[in-house]
């Protein structure tokens, strides 16, 4: 039998608005795509692994890190309204025209989530892969607070987002919330193509620890990954 083709693809855009150029802002002494870079390069689950950038800057850093850029993505797919999905699809696209290189899975790796490591992509790529049922797996980490308790304003009063919760006093009442955590979606090409989501009908999670789940779109979400960098064992 043919191992499947399992392709990891690094997710990294210059125009970030909530903390500019934070895909090469220095995080513990390197750029932070390097921390993506690495992961991918170690992961064994993965066939191959490329980065896809609008920008020169972030491509110049993934190279030094090892990264392969076979291309430069189109700044169409680089705006604040493009969608992962368009991301993905190009470089799938793009792999197939241009090198007939076609990937059975693809795992992608958004470069903001550096504290993934390769054992994580490794572990959630076997989770799919072991079973045929399913189409895709996604990282997520257990919420802090659930969302059951959450607040609106309607007409200039507090109101319950989800009106069940407020009839619950305890926590360990309330269903087990995750949310997704940003670093890790692994889907088959077919459900991908097919449905055009990361989250197909049959979608399975890989949950990691909050203490490994920062993703990186705020200056205080840049110093939360740098104090648990800092905390992790040598």
């Amino acid at each position: 039998m043919t191992s499947p083709r399992v392709l990891g693809l690094v997710a990294a855009r210059g125009g970030s608005k909530g903390l500019p150029r934070k895909n090469v802002l220095p995080l513990g002494g390197r750029p932070l795509i390097a921390w993506t870079v690495d992961a991918a390069q170690a992961a064994r689950a993965l066939t191959r692994a490329i980065v896809s950038s609008d920008d020169a800057e972030i491509l110049a850093r993934a190279r030094e890190a090892g990264g392969e850029t076979p291309f430069v993505r189109p700044a169409a797919f680089a705006t604040d309204t493009a969608s992962s999905l368009e991301v993905a699809l190009h470089a799938l696209d793009w792999l197939a025209e241009h090198e007939r290189w076609q990937a059975d899975v693809l795992v992608l790796l958004p470069a903001t989530a550096p504290l993934r490591r390769a054992h994580h992509i490794d572990a959630a790529v076997a989770a799919l892969l072991a079973d045929a049922g399913l189409e895709a797996v996604v990282a997520v980490t257990e919420v802090d607070y659930p969302p059951y308790w959450m607040l609106t304003v309607e007409n200039g009063r507090l109101a319950w987002l989800f009106p069940e919760g407020g009839r619950v006093d305890r926590r360990q009442d309330l269903p087990t919330a995750f949310r997704p955590n940003g670093s890790i979606y692994a889907v088959r090409v077919a459900a991908l193509r097919e449905q055009r989501t990361f989250y197909p009908r049959a979608t399975a999670p890989y949950v990691m620890a909050r203490e490994e789940s920062v993703n990186i779109d705020t200056a205080l979400d840049f110093r939360l990954a740098e104090m648990r960098l800092a905390q992790r064992p040598g």
